[in-house]
């Protein structure tokens, strides 16, 4: 005799094969619909072929290895490309500046979050700002902007530095008196990251830095965003899931799923909400939220659910990106070690002529060499190098095509892939040495050079992305990442070792050692760097 249990679980298996043969039947009727009925508005928009009528071109773009790819689109098509998603979905990959003005800018309004990135965001990390829109978004971010400003930025500015301190004290330990050590900085970079985050705008320690045993919490930090990326193509029916009936039904077809990266998404998920929802920790985290909201008028203030959820995106947000623009610069620096010594100059000449080592808000954003290097690999490498929207009305999106002004009429429902590696390296914007990392276009204050523009919020690129979407803490990523390098790269030199560097994709951009070519290829996650302890100011 079955079990309850036993008919419950045969009971939702059966309900998800139904709903997901429903799911399949309707597309299949759209696609007969668009492709044989009616005029695609995208059918003149060039691009590559769809590897398959169920998947498309999303096994392409959502691969570890995709990023050539992505290039590959933007060589070969153009800022306005064709690509495909399930069951013959025509959708778009745009990176021309002119588009992106009035996706980004001038028509935000009609280009939305898709419902993939929303309806996962919001399983994931509780009604956040990634996981909201229209007047619920608004409010939030006005709320969350709050604690962003530069008088706040100034307070976090002392204790940027004792993590930074931290940091190269450790490293010196590493060292331990040998002339070079073979260290891997991505793994620095992450922990410091994190602990940054942490302790600066949540005032909690997520990692002292003094070991190398990370807590249960903090692994599972790091797992999140590459997990979740493995799931990309499967997060593509998350709309369609998330209205299957109750949530304990819900509950029930995510546990059953026989997928490892979805049983290990659960896994992080509950761990996240536990640690962040146990008794006590609330208050303590994120009190500057909780001050803004209460200085906030009745209706705009957020749930207390809803600045969980601002906790959770801050933590996941500012840890992965800011780790992975720091491990590129070392990367940068390491294998251009002119540039290296050009930073380091300016930065000794400074702390000498101030008598300090800590120099302070004013004086960091008054180094232009490191500002340089690290908006010029924030441009041509940014840590994630698309994002997606889709489009909630017709709109008319202009862009370039073999020199003229086109434009094209996208309907509502459109996928669009928001190119911003691509965008970034548009010759349009940046001229003809717009694929090569130099940092003296910054300096020269040439940075941009072509005659179109794009609607970035930060230096003209598209890094941090621009209009109402924006990354809103990316004043504070950049404080952190210049007192970081400021007192790595006076403390120590950076060089490149014989070893074969990659870099993946997984959502964010990260580094990878590659030990074997081949059908037998395998590589390992890292970014080994020769350190070298500096003894004296002088070089």
């Amino acid at each position: 005799m079955f079990s309850l249990s036993t008919k419950l679980t045969a009971l939702t298996v059966d309900i998800l094969r139904s709903s997901l043969l429903v799911y399949v039947v309707v597309k299949v009727i759209k696609w007969i619909w668009t492709s044989f009925f009616a005029r695609s508005s995208l059918r003149r928009i060039p691009g590559p072929p769809s590897q398959s009528w169920i998947k498309g071109n999303l096994g392409q773009l959502f691969n570890p290895k995709g990023l050539d790819f992505h290039q590959d689109l933007v060589d070969t098509y153009g800022g306005m490309v064709k690509v495909h998603g399930f069951f013959g979905d025509e959708q778009l990959y745009i990176s021309d500046p002119r588009a992106l003005q009035t996706i980004i800018q001038k028509e935000q309004d009609a280009f939305e979050e898709t419902s993939v990135f929303l309806e996962t965001n919001k399983v994931v990390f509780g009604p956040g700002l990634v996981a909201t829109k229209g007047e619920q978004h608004r409010r939030q971010r006005k709320i969350t902007a709050s604690i962003f400003g530069a008088a706040q930025l100034r307070q976090v500015v002392p204790t940027f530095y004792d993590i930074a301190e931290k940091l190269t004290q450790v490293l010196v330990r590493d060292i331990d008196g040998n002339r070079t050590k073979n260290i891997d900085m991505n793994e620095w970079m992450s922990r410091v990251a994190l602990e940054s985050v942490g302790r600066t705008v949540l005032g909690y320690s997520f990692d002292p830095l003094d070991s190398m045993v990370n807590n249960p919490y903090t692994s599972a930090i790091k797992e999140l965003i590459p997990t979740m990326f493995r799931l990309s193509l499967v997060r593509q029916f998350a709309p369609f899931l998330v209205q299957l009936g109750p949530p304990w039904l819900r509950r029930k077809l995510v546990e059953l799923l026989p997928h490892d990266a979805v049983q290990k998404l659960k896994e992080i998920n509950q761990l996240t909400w536990r640690e962040e929802m146990h008794e006590g920790r609330l208050k303590d985290i994120i009190t500057a939220l909780v001050k803004a909201n209460e200085k906030a008028s009745d209706h705009e203030k957020l749930s207390e659910i809803e600045l969980t959820g601002q906790m959770t995106v801050l933590i996941f947000g500012a840890q992965d990106t800011t780790s992975a623009a720091l491990s590129r610069v070392l990367w940068q620096l390491s294998i251009r070690r002119d540039v290296q010594q050009k930073v380091r100059q300016e930065i000794q000449e400074l702390q000498n002529r101030r008598g300090i080592d800590r120099l302070s808000y004013d004086d960091l954003l008054g180094l232009p060499w490191l500002d340089a290097v690290i908006k010029e690999t924030l441009r041509l490498y940014p840590p994630v190098p698309f994002v997606r929207r889709s489009a909630t009305r017709d709109c008319v999106v202009p862009y370039m095509h073999e020199g003229e002004l086109s434009q094209v009429s996208v309907p509502p429902g459109t996928i669009i892939f928001v190119g911003i590696a691509g965008a970034n390296r548009s010759e349009l914007v940046w001229g003809s040495t717009a694929r090569e990392w130099k940092p003296e276009r910054w300096v020269s204050d040439l940075g941009i050079t072509g005659e179109e523009r794009l609607p970035g919020i930060y230096s003209g690129m598209m890094s941090f992305l621009g209009g109402q979407r924006s990354c809103i803490g990316y004043r504070f990523a950049l404080v952190e990442m210049k007192i970081i390098l400021s007192m790595l790269l006076t403390k120590f030199k950076f060089n490149a070792t014989k070893a074969e560097i990659v870099w993946n994709l997984s959502q964010i951009i990260s580094p990878a050692v590659r030990k074997q070519e081949g059908k037998d290829a395998a590589e390992e996650k890292g970014l080994p760097l020769l350190v070298e302890e500096i003894h004296s100011c002088v070089n």
